[in-house]
């Protein structure tokens, strides 16, 4: 078995002894439960790759599994409401592939966190945009294109800017990367995410967030934005 496998299915076997999860992360309810308040989501760090203003006044933070087909659905949604924010909000991206999504949501978690220490965070975003858009879902993977010999995770990875595939292969076995990965499946459990993708959307200012479960759409994001504008610090 080709090393680059042997850790995916080690990294697999690691992570879900560590974070099954309760049984509606496990059965990915399909009912979104609606707004919460969430009092320990850990604000944007040094660690999370950020879309848009390094500094804001609100922040979206998302937690999602890219062979998860709610995530998917999801898509570039919360990057367009950023984009559209006038540089009040930005937008940290965290990943939590679910175990029984197999292989290949760890492939792609681990590839996400590998082609943004070569392409950065803009390297970052364009690899989980493609990812969401190009797979499958439900574990299926990107599908190999016709006629091309090469894999389509190395290719949407040097198209997303990370074209040292050494790099990349080394990064991707790597025990530093997995356990990175674990600490973001960690802040969700603290966080206690109920499904992905998870949404949390912070007032950086008062620390206030509030959070829900499942794919919106950009008015229901942006309203909540609005909303947490206006919490103050007391």
């Amino acid at each position: 078995m080709p090393r680059l496998l042997r850790s995916l299915f080690a990294g697999a076997a690691v992570l879900t002894a560590l974070f099954a999860g309760p049984a509606a992360i496990r059965a990915q309810a399909e009912t979104q439960p609606g707004w919460r308040v969430a009092t320990e989501v850990s604000p944007i760090g040094a660690t999370d790759r950020v879309h848009g203003p390094a500094q804001a006044e609100i922040s979206v933070i998302v937690w999602l599994d890219p062979e998860c087909p709610y995530c998917k659905q999801f898509g570039p949604v919360p990057e367009t409401v950023v984009n559209s924010a006038g540089g009040r909000v930005n937008l940290a991206i965290r990943l939590y592939p679910l175990p029984f999504h197999g292989p290949n949501a760890m492939q792609a978690s681990l590839s996400a966190l590998c082609v943004g220490e070569q392409a950065g965070d803009a390297g970052y975003y364009r690899f989980v945009d493609g990812w969401l858009a190009r797979t499958g879902s439900n574990g299926k993977g990107l599908p190999a294109q016709p006629g091309a010999t090469a894999d389509p995770v190395v290719t949407l990875a040097a198209a997303s800017g990370a074209r040292d595939r050494a790099a990349l292969a080394a990064c991707t076995t790597a025990s530093s990367t997995t356990e990175r990965l674990g600490e973001e499946m960690r802040g969700a459990q603290r966080a206690h995410l109920g499904g992905t993708p998870a949404i949390a959307v912070r007032n950086n200012a008062s620390g206030k967030t509030i959070m829900v479960d499942g794919a919106i759409g950009a008015e229901d994001l942006s309203d909540a934005i609005d909303y947490m504008t206006k919490q103050s610090a007391n």
